[in-house]
């Protein structure tokens, strides 16, 4: 996984997390993080990432085969 972070405005921050397979890549979250707690990033976010992961995960092995 790859967290692309951007800076905008002050304390706007915009993350795309991606999952790159062979010749595919899934973007499985983008943000704009208010988070409360500093610069953690807030756990619905995570759990969402983690989600969307496995989802990726099987999508590829249904099409492409199992990922390497």
């Amino acid at each position: 996984m790859l967290e692309v972070v951007e800076s905008a405005q002050g304390n706007d921050y915009r993350a795309v997390y991606t999952l790159r397979f062979t010749n595919v890549v899934y973007v499985l979250h983008c943000f704009q993080k208010k988070s409360p707690n500093g610069i953690r990033t807030a756990k619905t976010d995570i759990e969402l990432v983690h989600q969307r992961l496995k989802a990726a995960q099987q999508h590829y092995e249904e099409h492409y085969g199992k990922a390497s």
